[in-house]
This record gives C-alpha cells, structure tokens and sequence, in this order.
C-alpha cells in the first residue's frame, strides 16, 4: 500500500472510532408524553378485512 492510501484508511477509521463513542454516549432529553383521558384507540382494518384475489 501507498502512503496516501494508508493515510487515507488512518482517516475512516477515525471518523468511524469518533462516530461508535458518540453513538454510546449520546442521551437524548427526556420528554413527557401527555394523553387525554377521553383518548381513544380504534384498530381499523387487519386480518378480518384483508383479501386475496386467488385465480
């Protein structure tokens, strides 16, 4: 290998090493989550209103 291809590969994997301890420490901020008490969930459609178009 060359020397600029070698300096080249130093350089990756120092933005991958930078990238990797970044991922570990970040902590994103804590957000509360407010729900109505009259919220409510309705499933619409799922297994009972799926079809196939069987020949």
């Amino acid at each position: 290998m060359n020397k600029k291809a070698i300096i080249e590969l130093i350089i990756y994997m120092l933005i991958a090493v930078i990238g990797i301890i970044l991922l570990f420490t970040y902590k994103p901020k804590e957000i509360e989550i407010y729900i109505p008490s009259d919220f409510k969930v309705e499933a619409y459609g799922g297994d009972k209103h799926a079809s196939l178009l069987i020949e």
